[in-house]
């Protein structure tokens, strides 16, 4: 894949882009009309020594690869100039049988499948390192109090590690979708000219074969215009972008100045300012959201290639190839982002906790003046001064409302059912079982795909 390293490369996924780049897809071409020339030749349906003759001829060097992308526009896709350059390159005695039963959309679509398949493999295995990520901070923040937030605004008490069992649970769903899709969702492409494949292809299972020896699945029927294989894979990429998003909306939320209740990782040189060199700005968040972004913009273009005319559509078939293969480096490149992201991050419970009580009036009061009905004469205008006192200069409730009373020389330090109905942690509701339900559910998935 060639990309511009100043714009695009910070985004993608370096080791991924290079995975499906122009090279990788001429030898993932070359492959593909190997595997059909010696199945074809093993089940005796073109003369021996074809295969050997043709891998010997068809070394990935030989290949002019800028040729091959000066020409593609002359056929509309790129295995039109490919083929003729193999072809010019076999001994004549084997010329006539390359590409025999074959036509471009087998080739491109088989190639895509070949170079695709490993690529969900890689962000899959980073998405289980994520979750090991997250059964870290579980566990060590399940504790945590922290406010939880509806709309922009401070709501109830929740604790951090509630909140990042909520990031994991997504994730949890869509990994074993993935795992399935690499099993048995990368199809072969073999359907010949209009898609009816030839028969003695199909008398010799031919299809399955090589389907098999490629490391794919042999699809029902050749899917020229049946772009749901496509779509799928887009759809899963876009699910595990929309999951990514959202944890990296709430970190760079709470890492605002204003906030400070995590931060990203200290990465020499990563989140500084041209201009205000105090910024310590979330770059990690950054890459990541953009990433996303732009693979729901793909997602969109392949959604309105999924329906395709007659045999062979015309330009939807081809508006599909750089969403799919840019997508799949730009959702790896935010996965393996989010992985340094989590195994870094800095949380500041005691940031949190500041946070959390300069609203903590709203969800005390009531147990207050409940706890005070026998006194309220005295406690309530207490209260009501403590949560006045507290909004008005920007400070805790509890630590001001504690202050008030050892002011009205109200001892009650010791109290320790006042301690219960004072600890946000009485207001969490079933936020430590929740965290109980990701980490077992995060031990289940990360044991199931290492059995797999």
């Amino acid at each position: 894949m060639k990309i511009n390293r100043l714009i695009n490369q910070p985004f993608v996924h370096l080791g991924i882009a290079e995975a499906l780049s122009d090279r990788a897809f001429i030898e993932a071409m070359i492959d593909f009309e190997l595997a059909v020339l010696e199945h074809r030749e093993q089940n005796q349906l073109i003369p021996k020594n074809t295969f050997q003759q043709s891998k010997h001829a068809l070394d990935i060097e030989l290949f002019d690869i800028d040729a091959i992308g000066a020409q593609t526009y002359l056929g509309g896709n790129a295995a039109i100039p490919f083929v003729a350059q193999a072809k010019s390159l076999l001994p004549s005695d084997v010329r006539p049988f390359f590409h025999q039963t074959l036509t471009s959309q087998d080739v491109i679509d088989t190639a895509m499948m070949m170079m695709l398949k490993p690529s969900l493999e890689h962000i899959t295995q980073d998405l289980e390192e994520i979750l090991t990520a997250c059964s870290v901070l579980i566990k060590a923040h399940r504790s945590s109090p922290m406010a939880g937030r509806t709309l922009m605004q401070q709501a109830l008490p929740i604790t951090f590690g509630t909140k990042v069992a909520q990031w994991a649970a997504p994730l949890i769903a869509i990994i074993p979708d993935l795992s399935q899709l690499i099993q048995s969702g990368f199809y072969l492409q073999w359907g010949g000219p209009v898609g009816v494949s030839h028969e003695d292809n199909e008398d010799h299972n031919l299809p399955q074969q090589v389907a098999a020896s490629l490391g794919l699945s042999a699809p029902l029927l050749p899917w020229h215009t049946n772009r749901q294989p496509i779509h799928a894979i887009a759809s899963l990429l876009d699910a595990c972008a929309g999951t990514i998003e959202n944890i990296v909306d709430d970190i760079a939320l709470m890492s605002q100045s204003e906030l400070g209740e995590v931060a990203e990782p200290p990465i020499e040189g990563m989140g500084g300012s041209s201009s205000m060199p105090h910024k310590r700005n979330p770059v990690l968040c950054a890459l990541i959201k953009t990433a996303a972004l732009r693979m729901h913009g793909h997602l969109s273009v392949i959604s309105n290639t999924t329906a395709q005319p007659f045999e062979r559509a015309l330009g939807q078939w081809h508006a599909s190839w750089v969403p799919l293969t840019e997508g799949m480096a730009l959702v790896a490149g935010g996965v393996s982002y989010l992985k340094t992201l989590l195994q870094g991050l800095q949380v500041y419970p005691e940031r949190m906790s500041a946070n959390l009580d300069l609203n903590s009036d709203a969800y005390l009061s009531k147990s207050l003046k409940e706890y005070f009905a026998h006194n309220e004469d005295a406690i309530y205008p207490l209260i009501e001064q403590a949560s006045e006192e507290a909004h008005s200069k920007h400070q805790g409730f509890v630590t001001t409302f504690q202050a008030l009373l050892a002011e009205h020389s109200i001892e009650l330090s010791e109290d320790h059912e006042l301690i219960i109905i004072l600890s946000p942690l009485s207001y969490c509701g079933a936020a430590q079982r929740q965290c109980d339900t990701i980490l077992q559910a995060i031990e289940n998935t990360t044991l199931k795909n290492e059995s797999a």
